[in-house]
């Protein structure tokens, strides 16, 4: 497993919410771990997908644009 280390973020939540946020990180902080990671995953994922779309999107042919989108991929 790659090395880690952790970092403090401060968020602005609704009130009920950060309540059970904060009752999460006491009871069962690995989650919160795994909900970010997922999170951030999640994000990274769809930006590479936007890049993609873009690339399909400016190109010419569609041929060439599935080819284009599917060797941005690998």
């Amino acid at each position: 497993m790659p090395e880690s280390r952790s970092v403090n973020l401060v968020v602005n939540l609704p009130v009920e919410l950060a309540d059970e946020v904060e009752r999460l990180q006491r009871t069962d902080p690995e989650f919160i771990e795994k909900v970010l990671a997922y999170g951030l995953v999640r994000r990274a994922v769809f930006a590479r997908l936007r890049g993609v779309t873009a690339l399909h999107r400016s190109s010419s042919s569609p041929v060439e644009s599935t080819y284009e989108a599917s060797s941005e991929l690998t």
